[in-house]
């Protein structure tokens, strides 16, 4: 990092979509898609926007280019304020400005050339000298590694890896600062991607070229980024220099997927990757830490000593009764512990039943949340859902869900968004299994 102003700097973003209902389109709720993300691009670096498929990356690229107008937040390049320009303004910074689609099938026309593919930005920014839209062509065509005369191709005759290419050149051809890449080697096999990524590597250097990748696979991160900022449901939960990301991460969510890229040596000791079920629903996000109901590292309620594992699937059942998930309801409940009496002892119990089938412990190591969980079984099993959910939500209640957890920073560009950081709630040693 410079003491000059970054080519891309991006404060609080914010892209929400409305959710309409009724005749007159009323306004029934929005999309967080994006909600309020911080970050920069420095010339001549590629910083890396990653997290999972549906975690708002693509729609945070579009957001900063305004192909979709941000809901609110600023977004500077090269010191000014894109977010306020007109639209003549708006047509010179994106020459300055491409992007590179996540597709290369559905990005090209397949009536078009691909010389008249790569040679339309120039049109459109007013080159009417055919000649010299040709030669700019050709020369940006041998620039990413194609031949010439592949400007007279169409797109069904390349590969997949030529098509990328053709569009690195379309994006390449108006000589732009800064190049915002969406999943430009997701769609093609390993080989080809090394290829794509070592000539956006070499572009980077030749051209001083600032890139944003956006993607969702951590391999190819480590290897080509200089920085990296982790995304999860609309918010930045770290982000700093990749290799110090890493090696060392402080979010659990960054180290569940750190955790979750394959290694050639299996018996190599990995950390578990302990990441379950799917990314939430953007127009209803859960309260505090967003990530808190499929985190691993979830902090227990201070009230009950309760061991990592136990705490982890008491929770996770709680928020199932609680309606976040679908696959608890009364009906199921009482199935499995019709015909029980309860004179079987400790394993012929409706509690028992439903800990079996639920994955709970069948005794937790606090005596205290054991009796409590009890009880919520009990009336589960007694068809009373809503009672139980309301137990158990009284008494484990987290503080991941209650506090949105502020941003902090313990080295220079390094930081990350989680209670864990906090001394009080710091994680203990042997709470982290190793594979």
């Amino acid at each position: 990092m410079t003491d000059e102003a970054p080519l891309l700097d991006v404060r609080g973003l914010v892209k929400h979509y409305p959710i309409t209902e009724g005749f007159w389109n009323r306004e029934a709720g929005r999309v967080r898609a994006v909600d309020g993300i911080d970050l920069s691009v420095e010339r001549g670096e590629i910083v890396a926007l990653v997290g999972e498929s549906g975690c708002g990356k693509s729609t945070a690229a579009r957001a900063t280019l305004r192909i979709d107008e941000p809901t609110a937040g600023t977004v500077r390049f090269d010191g000014d304020d894109v977010t306020a320009y007109d639209r003549r303004q708006l047509k010179r910074f994106r020459r300055r400005a491409q992007l590179v689609f996540q597709d290369p099938d559905s990005s090209f026309d397949p009536r078009l050339s691909i010389g008249q593919s790569v040679a339309e930005p120039l049109t459109v920014h007013g080159m009417a000298d055919r000649a010299r839209r040709r030669r700019l062509v050709e020369g940006t065509l041998e620039r990413v590694g194609l031949a010439a005369s592949d400007a007279d191709r169409y797109p069904h005759e390349l590969s997949g890896g030529e098509k990328q290419r053709a569009a690195l050149a379309r994006a390449l051809v108006t000589d732009p600062d800064l190049l915002i890449a969406d999943e430009p080697v997701s769609a093609l096999d390993m080989s080809v991607q090394a290829d794509v990524l070592d000539l956006l590597t070499r572009l980077r250097d030749e051209l001083g070229l600032g890139v944003l990748l956006v993607t969702h696979d951590l391999s190819i991160v480590r290897a080509f980024c200089d920085r990296v900022c982790v995304m999860y449901l609309g918010e930045i939960v770290e982000s700093g220099p990749a290799e110090a990301v890493f090696d060392d991460p402080r979010h659990p969510y960054t180290r569940a997927l750190s955790a979750s890229v394959p290694v050639p040596d299996p018996r190599a000791p990995r950390p578990a990757a302990d990441l379950v079920g799917d990314v939430p629903d953007a127009a209803a996000p859960p309260s505090g830490c967003r990530f808190h109901t499929r985190c691993p590292e979830v902090i227990p309620p201070a009230d009950y000593d309760l061991e990592a594992d136990g705490w982890r699937r008491l929770l996770r059942f709680r928020l199932r009764l609680s309606g976040q998930s679908s696959d608890v309801d009364t009906a199921t409940a009482t199935e499995f512990t019709d015909g029980i009496d309860g004179d079987g002892g400790d394993h012929d119990t409706p509690s028992a039943t439903l800990r079996s089938e639920f994955d709970l412990p069948m005794r937790l190591s606090d005596d205290g949340a054991n009796r409590i969980l009890d009880e919520a079984l009990e009336s589960l099993a007694a068809g009373e859902r809503e009672a139980a959910s309301e137990l158990l939500e009284t008494e484990f209640q987290t503080v991941c869900e209650r506090e949105s957890p502020p941003s902090r920073s313990d080295a220079p560009d390094r930081e990350a968004s989680c209670h864990r950081l906090r001394d009080e709630y710091e994680a203990k040693p042997d709470e982290y299994e190793v594979h």
